[in-house]
Order: C-alpha cells, then sequence, then structure tokens
C-alpha cells in the first residue's frame, strides 16, 4: 500500500499533467486568439502583439516560416494558400500549437544555450552542461544564437532582433552563431569566448599605473 506522502505526490504529478494537457488542448467551446502577421510586418516590432480571434472552434494557431524568418502567422484557415499547404504538407516550416497566442515561438530546431554566468558559473564553460532551451520567434531576417562577456563573465542565449545582433556584432565581446550550426542536442554557442585583446590590454594598463603609483609613493615617502 502506498504511503500517505506518496499519494499526496501522484496526485500532485496528476494535476500537473492534466493542468499541462488543458493548456494544450483544443477547446471546442471558445474560439482561439492568435498572434497575427503577414510578410514584413512579422519583423516589425510594433507588430508583435497584433493578435486574431479564429472563426472556425476547431481552429489552430500556426507559425510559417522562410528559413528561420517568420513569415505569417495566425489561425491556420485564414493563412494563405501558400502557407496552408506548408502546413498540410506537414513541412517544419509550419509550427502549429492548439492553445491560445501560443505561436509566438521560433521553429522548433532555433535553440540556444540560454544563461548568465553570474548566476550560474556553468555558463562561463565551453560544452553542454547547460541543456539548450527553445528560442522566441526571431524579427529580424535570420535567427542566431550568442554569446558575450560581461565582466568576468559570459552570457549565451538567442539574438532575435537586427538591433541585437548589430550590438553583438560590433562588440568585440560578442559571437554570434547560426543555431543550425549546432550538433544534434548541442547548440552552436556552447563555445567558449576569447576576452578581447583590448579588454586584456586595459586591465595590463591599469595594472602598469598601479605599480608606477606606488613606486612614487615608496619614493615620495623616503
Amino acid at each position: 500500500m502506498l504511503s500517505t506522502q506518496a499519494v499526496i505526490l501522484l496526485l500532485c504529478f496528476s494535476l500537473t499533467v492534466a493542468s499541462e494537457l488543458q493548456k494544450g488542448a483544443v477547446r471546442a467551446s471558445a474560439p482561439r486568439n492568435c498572434y497575427s502577421c503577414k510578410g514584413i510586418n512579422c519583423q516589425r516590432t510594433t507588430r508583435q502583439n497584433a493578435t486574431v480571434k479564429c472563426t472556425d472552434l476547431l481552429d489552430i494557431c500556426v507559425t510559417v516560416y522562410e528559413g528561420f524568418r517568420v513569415s505569417e502567422r495566425g489561425c491556420l484557415l485564414e493563412l494563405s494558400v501558400a502557407a496552408q499547404s506548408k502546413c498540410h504538407a506537414r513541412d517544419p516550416r509550419c509550427q502549429k500549437c492548439g492553445g491560445d497566442l501560443c505561436n509566438n515561438q521560433g521553429r522548433v530546431d532555433f535553440q540556444c544555450i540560454q544563461c548568465s554566468g553570474s548566476d550560474d558559473s556553468k555558463c562561463n564553460s565551453a560544452g553542454d552542461s547547460i541543456s539548450a532551451a527553445k528560442c522566441s520567434a526571431p524579427t529580424g531576417n535570420n535567427a542566431y544564437c550568442y554569446v558575450r562577456a560581461v565582466g568576468s563573465n559570459l552570457q549565451r542565449g538567442c539574438a532575435l532582433s537586427v538591433k541585437e545582433q548589430m550590438n553583438c556584432l560590433q562588440d568585440n565581446d560578442c559571437s554570434l552563431c547560426l543555431p543550425e550550426n549546432g550538433h544534434g542536442s548541442s547548440a552552436c554557442n556552447n563555445y567558449a569566448l576569447e576576452f578581447s585583446a583590448s579588454g586584456a590590454k586595459g586591465q595590463q594598463v591599469f595594472g602598469l599605473l598601479l605599480g608606477l603609483i606606488s613606486v612614487l609613493t615608496i619614493q615620495g615617502l623616503n
């Protein structure tokens, strides 16, 4: 016979599973609300929260991609013919979901390690000690993962917007990589990042200045 503690744990697990299933279930009693965009509007940050209510109670939310770029999203039955064709053909560039406002994610294979070395020391090391996680839908034409040096720690994540990508590109202590360059369960941004030479040189100059000040102070005392 199960102990009282085991019964409680089993009930909690069952409720959790039921809750997750309910989130992804299609409810025929109410139409879905989906994020909606088409073409260039999918890249406009001002249109990221635009939504539409499906007219068919059994309709679902979808996101359609060109490469990793979002090209269209909304209710499946209300998409363009070209987008619907991808979805009906089970093309990986069409991603379906059954919940409300669930179609704001990137492609299922757009995954990056997302962490900060200041919170988790494992983030500062290369390798797969931290699992990759799915990224949100990018607003840029391309999707990237990044590794950035922040002080004495590394930060890893998804570079979704053109602004984020350009900021990283112009930063000597930041590096971008393409998610499709990951191998198996390994994300592309699982590598170590060397700090820029300018940063190291700055630390050396600072050290020399401290040394010079110390020498002058000693001479003054003598």
